[in-house]
């Protein structure tokens, strides 16, 4: 599997503080957005150190088991952990962080996920959709079928958290597993870049845009359209081989910090 990635992270026009984070690994397929929760203290320390603890359990143990899910687990226990940890200390009290990782193995794609970053699909260059499931009151009432899916993305509890890491010891993720295809896009983001856009108009820019300048719109519109919150995302375009494996990419990481 050869690809492109591209990611940027942006403070947005409100904020004072960038509480996101984002790591892109292509030598392993590993490409991470963290959302440290805003208006807590030291939301980026968690968001940080959770990312970075991920990445050096996973690095650990990828040569070691032949299984990803026994990996992923690994070092999102670590993370979960670690961030407790923070989010219990005197100096970062109370600091906690949303979780979005994606994997690629071999042909499929693993992804394991806290909280109300997103990850999203874009296949065959015209079905686009989201993977993952918030972790929100919201969502929780969609669910029970007590709201719709469009009126939970305007319902007053859609950022209220029911996961982060940094809550508890040890947060259970959610695991996505499936099987990739040729010319599959992957965008992970914050919540700081997707409310300000419908689905069909992610899936449009996605679809004309390659990665870079596919997400260099993304944050400049979301910036243009308020820029309420820090905005981060990553997007990750696939470009399938014979080997079957992620073999090689073309990662290109930028941070814009605009105050």
């Amino acid at each position: 599997m050869k690809g492109r990635a591209y990611g940027i992270t942006d403070l947005g026009k409100k904020r004072v503080k960038n509480e996101d984070f984002f790591a892109v690994d292509p030598s392993i397929g590993l490409f991470i957005v963290a959302d440290g929760l805003g208006g807590r203290m030291s939301g980026d320390k968690a968001s940080y150190e959770a990312t970075q603890t991920f990445i050096e359990k996973l690095k650990s143990l990828i040569n070691i088991y032949n299984e990803p899910k026994i990996i992923l687990e690994s070092a999102f226990k670590e993370a979960s952990k670690k961030a407790y940890e923070i989010s219990n200390s005197d100096e970062y009290y109370g600091a906690m962080t949303t979780f979005t990782a994606l994997f690629l193995y071999k042909s499929k794609y693993y992804i394991v996920h806290v909280g109300d970053t997103r990850a999203y699909l874009l296949r065959l260059n015209r079905f686009f959709y989201q993977i993952t499931e918030d972790d929100t009151q919201a969502q929780i009432l969609v669910r029970k079928k007590a709201l719709s899916p469009k009126e939970a993305e305007h319902h007053p509890s859609k950022h209220v958290l029911t996961k982060a890491l940094g809550h508890k010891p040890l947060i259970r993720p959610k695991l996505y597993v499936g099987h990739v295809m040729d010319g599959d896009k992957f965008l992970l983001c914050s919540d700081g870049l997707y409310i300000y856009f419908s689905n069909d108009e992610m899936r449009e820019i996605l679809m004309k845009y390659k990665p870079k300048e596919a997400i260099e719109i993304l944050v400049k519109l979301a910036n243009d359209r308020g820029g309420e919150d820090n905005v981060t995302g990553i997007v990750i375009e696939l470009i399938k081989s014979d080997s079957g494996i992620v073999s090689q990419f073309k990662a290109i990481l930028e941070t814009i910090l605009r105050r």
